[in-house]
């Protein structure tokens, strides 16, 4: 490997290992080859701690990409023509072996410019300056003793426009100084540090963050009282039904404790107001939305009103929370959550200590409507969030029985149609090979385990606690846990009848009683599927139990969809035909039973049973779950209450 490229990689992850100067894994660094004719540079929507030698960067020709600044016809064009060809450009005067389709930095422009080596991050400490009116004038008193002072860069549009404008002010401090600056600091931005070797340039980066937070002091330590669980789950469904209402849109809502930071920010008399600014730099309102949502109460009512105002201001719905005395809520698809919490941490503490420098320093309206119609900025946040479409795309699911057969299906079938998926099993074993599934399907998809006994109230709640803990809030509930004791009348244990009514009938009635708990205090309605059988519709023989369970199923269904209709709950049943594709039901001491039932061999069973079907088709478990996943949709919006039956035509409902 090109020792500069070894280089770049190494001085890179070092950047991006450490969280004192990265935000969300934010952040770019380039070097060039020794012969001035190539330069490497971090490849956009990559984290800086990611690089490898195999991904996450590309190989420039310099002179193309200083063409692109240096093209007067450029700076005519509007900004999304302009933008659009400028990256186009960048992204011809690649030359390596890079297929993945992975582009450059949007800034390889500026990068150009400067040094063999730069580092450009955007610490905490930086942006307290950067975010500050005051902050030059303090930024000039730390480093008035330099020979060579850092340069301010005042606020510009990214891309195009900044290029050309550090070009204009590097020449300018050429001039004065008799060489370029090592360090650049822009104003609601960053940091840019620049030398002729990756250890120098490491140092340099060093130095700028630890004089810049020698003048910072510390926050003042909060301690806080454990938040009640209940408070914080009020607050997630609060929240969720909130964005939903707002933004449309099915998201987790994830509680972070408090750190020292948040603690203190919480504590402070002028918290509400140091939010009402907008976002501080590109990152917070590509990643964040902007700045969080002071909150004194988690009130669903009251969060809809500050966001439909933020709307019609013409900015971006928050999708961080800060509630008071409770901590930070993220309202995010799940990969991007994290990136949220830590920069609206970071944020917090900006504006905290800008606060000391003459007040916050936010991006303007007009530079935040450029921002958002960047189509750069849409791409990277497209990387981060990993978004994927589905029927029910960002809907929270839980699955009893998605430790096997057809709740597996089921599990599986709504993780590739977008849910976030919490199976459902006794068998935490087999619920975590589920998990693993879905994941091997899906990698972008959302999938916990949970150890479940759907007959145990005490089981049923914790098992809830932990799904709205991750996610804060429940969409769907498929009840698909059953068992099937197969005896003729005479020889039924008393044993296996009391089982079925367990497992078949009591599973169902706690798991929809915790469910609709839930829905109904998150107010967004949701979908309840009770999975029956056609033989809740007609009975067969020698099945006592599951002919009355499963008939039972039904009904409850139908009784429940009554109740639960002035919530916006809908409740249906679906049921299947013979399945028998993973099935512990059809177990062979099972098909056994069933061939003498039928006076038919073991191998017969099966498609004997097929050959019943008026489409003579075997019914897989992907058929019943697209069934749940169409129902538990928008497309089903107005179906409650009915009787689905997926059996290829052998029971006609009546």
């Amino acid at each position: 490997m090109d020792k500069v490229l070894a280089d770049l990689i190494r001085i890179s992850n070092i950047a991006g290992r450490d969280s004192t100067w990265v935000q969300g894994g934010g952040g770019n660094t380039s070097a060039k080859t020794d012969d001035g004719k190539y330069m490497y540079i971090k490849a956009s929507g990559t984290a800086l701690k990611d690089m490898n030698e195999r991904v996450g960067w590309r190989r420039q020709r310099i002179d193309d990409v200083l063409s692109v600044i240096q093209d007067e016809e450029l700076a005519k064009l509007d900004d999304t023509k302009r933008e659009n060809e400028v990256m186009r450009r960048l992204l011809e005067a690649c030359e390596d072996d890079v297929t993945s389709g992975a582009r450059p930095s949007v800034e390889s422009h500026l990068h150009a410019q400067l040094d063999k080596y730069v580092i450009h991050l955007h610490p905490m400490v930086i942006a307290a300056y950067a975010n500050a009116k005051n902050g030059k004038g303090q930024l000039d008193k730390l480093f008035r003793n330099e020979k060579y002072p850092p340069l301010w860069v005042p606020y510009t549009d990214p891309g195009f426009l900044l290029a050309r404008r550090i070009a204009k002010l590097t020449g300018q401090y050429k001039e004065q100084y008799g060489r370029k600056p090592s360090i650049l600091i822009l104003a609601k931005h960053g940091l840019f540090v620049t030398a002729d070797s990756a250890d120098k340039t490491l140092r340099i980066v060093n130095k700028v963050i630890k004089l810049c937070r020698s003048k910072l002091g510390v926050l003042k330590a909060r301690k806080l009282k454990p938040a009640a669980e209940k408070d914080i789950t009020d607050a997630q469904l609060a929240i969720r039904r909130a964005a939903f209402e707002v933004a449309g849109q099915y998201l987790p809502v994830k509680y972070y404790k408090p750190t020292e930071g948040v603690a203190a920010f919480m504590a402070r008399k002028d918290a509400a107001k140091l939010l009402r600014t907008a976002a501080l730099n590109p990152d917070e309102l590509v990643y964040a939305n902007g700045a969080a949502l002071w909150l004194e109460k988690a009130e669903s009512d009251t969060i809809i009103r500050k966001l439909k105002s933020l709307v019609q201001k013409g900015q971006k719905p928050s999708m961080a929370f800060v509630v008071k005395g409770l901590g930070l809520f993220v309202a995010a698809q799940e990969k991007t959550a994290p990136v949220a919490e830590e920069i609206t941490n970071e944020s917090l503490m900006i504006r905290m200590y800008a606060a000391k420098f003459g007040g916050v320093l936010a991006l303007t309206k007009r530079e935040q409507d450029f921002i958002n119609n960047w189509e750069s900025e849409h791409f990277r946040k497209t990387l981060v969030s990993g978004a994927g479409e589905g029927e029910v795309k960002g809907r929270i699911a839980v699955v009893t029985g998605a430790g096997s057969g057809l709740g597996r299906s089921i599990a599986l079938g709504l993780g590739r149609a977008g849910a976030m998926v919490a199976v459902f099993d006794i068998d935490h074993k087999a619920a975590k090979e589920t998990v693993e599934m879905i994941k091997g399907e899906v990698p972008d998809a959302s999938a916990i385990a949970v150890s479940s006994d759907v007959t145990d109230e005490i089981s049923v709640a914790e098992a809830f606690k932990k799904v709205v803990g991750q996610w804060g809030g429940l969409d769907i509930l498929v009840n698909a846990a059953g068992v099937a004791p197969a005896y003729g009348l005479i020889d039924l244990p008393v044993d296996k009848w009391r089982l079925a009514l367990e497992v078949n009938l009591t599973g169902y009635f706690l798991m929809a009683k915790a469910a609709a708990k839930v829905m109904i205090g998150q107010g967004m309605g949701g979908s309840i599927i009770n999975l029956s059988s056609k033989t809740g519709l007609e009975a067969s023989k020698n099945n006592t139990p599951y002919n009355a369970t499963k008939a039972g199923e039904i009904h409850m269904a139908r009784g429940w969809a009554m109740e639960l209709g002035e919530y916006g709950i809908r409740v249906n049943s679906v049921c299947p035909g013979n399945v028998f594709e993973g099935s512990k039901i059809w177990n062979p001491e099972y098909i056994k039973v069933c061939a003498k039932k039928y006076g038919i061999k073991p191998d017969e069973v099966i498609p004997y049973y097929v050959d019943k079907t008026i489409l003579k088709r075997e019914i897989k478990g992907q058929d019943i779950a697209d069934t749940v996943a169409f129902l538990c949709s928008d497309k089903a919006r107005t179906i409650t209450g009915q009787t689905v039956v997926v059996d290829s035509g052998q029971v006609m409902v009546r």
